[in-house]
C-alpha cells in the first residue's frame, strides 16, 4: 500500500470515529447520568418521578408575612420561604406528584417547566437535603470512582464547556 493510500485509510478511519463520538456520546453520557441518579436516589427512604413538570416559586406576602406560592409553600417559615420552590407534575413513579427544592438544586439540575425529574430525600415534602436530576443534570449526585465513569464524568465536563456558548 502507497503512503497516499495509508493517509486516505487513516483519514477515513479518524472522521468515522469522529461521528460515531458525536452520535454516540451525547446519548450514552445521557444513559449514564440517569444510571448516576437512580442509583443515588435509591438509597433514600422517599423518592418522587415526574413528567410535564411546573415550578412555582415561594414567597412572601401579607401582613404578617406568611410563605405563598404552591400548597407545599405554606409548610415553610418566611425566612426560607424565597430559597425554595415547589415542583409538581404528573407521578410517573415514587411516593407523591410534588415536592419542595431549593431554587439552587432546581438549576443546579438544569429542571425546565414541561421537563421531567427524578429525586429522592430524607422527607416526603422537603427533599433539600437529597437527589434531584433531570434531563439538564444532576443535584446531589456523586459519580463512582471505576474508569467508566471518570470517562464519562470527563466527557461530560467537555461536552458542558465545550457547547455553553452556543
Amino acid at each position: 500500500m502507497s503512503k497516499r493510500n495509508k493517509i486516505i485509510v487513516f483519514i477515513v478511519i479518524l472522521l468515522i470515529l469522529l461521528v460515531l463520538i458525536f452520535v454516540i456520546s451525547p446519548k450514552a453520557l445521557a444513559n449514564w447520568r440517569w444510571r448516576q441518579t437512580a442509583q443515588a436516589v435509591g438509597g433514600l427512604p422517599y423518592q418522587i418521578g415526574l413528567t410535564k413538570v411546573a415550578i412555582i416559586q415561594c414567597i412572601t406576602t401579607g401582613n404578617p408575612p406568611i410563605c405563598a406560592g404552591g400548597p407545599l409553600c405554606a409548610t415553610l417559615d418566611v425566612a426560607r420561604c424565597t430559597a425554595y420552590s415547589e415542583v409538581n407534575g404528573t407521578p410517573s413513579g415514587g411516593m407523591g406528584a410534588n415536592a419542595l427544592f431549593l431554587n439552587t438544586a432546581i438549576a443546579q439540575a438544569g429542571l425546565t417547566p414541561g421537563g421531567q425529574l427524578i429525586a429522592g430525600g430524607l422527607s416526603p415534602v422537603l427533599m433539600d437535603q437529597g437527589v434531584l436530576a433531570s434531563a439538564g443534570g444532576c443535584y446531589g449526585c456523586v459519580a463512582k470512582q471505576g474508569l467508566a465513569d471518570k470517562i464519562f464524568a470527563w466527557l461530560d465536563k467537555f461536552i458542558i464547556a465545550g457547547f455553553k456558548g452556543k
